[in-house]
């Protein structure tokens, strides 16, 4: 073989590894995580919760650190559509904001929503926001992220 067609088969042959190797990535776009309706989970002695429809457990116990509290009988869990995870319960002053990774829950935000603790909280997911009601006192709360 002459010189110019082995350097016409090796660029050739650099090429088709260099555009196989790369590839088509797939996207899907527009994706909606939203919980439709909030989760109530009741701890077990280990403070896990475990929401079985949503295939999403965790320890509480970080959070009922934060809170000054030893153990809740339930806490709200919602998630919106960008994927962040909202929890709160009765006793509660704040609202938890997470994101999740990898065999993680991150704290984003800690949203401070009652010096005195909230009563009966209770989500709801609306088309940009979460919303709040505590059906104690009738506050209501958008919590955007």
């Amino acid at each position: 073989m002459n010189k110019q067609r082995l350097l016409y088969l090796f660029l050739s042959l650099a090429i088709l590894l260099t555009v196989s190797a790369c590839g088509s990535s797939l996207i899907l776009e527009n994706v909606d995580f939203s919980q439709p309706i909030e989760s109530v989970l009741v701890p077990d002695s280990d403070q896990m919760v475990h929401d079985q429809r949503f295939a999403v457990k965790f320890s509480i116990s970080p959070i009922l650190t934060e809170e000054n509290l030893t153990e809740i009988d339930e806490i709200r869990l919602i998630r919106n559509r960008a994927g962040f995870y909202f929890v709160t319960a009765a006793g509660f002053n704040n609202v938890y904001v997470f994101t999740p990774g990898e065999s993680v829950l991150e704290l984003v935000e800690k949203v401070f929503i009652s010096e005195n603790g909230l009563s009966q909280p209770a989500f709801n997911q609306r088309e940009t926001y979460i919303e709040l009601i505590d059906r104690n006192t009738g506050e209501t709360f958008n919590l955007n992220y």
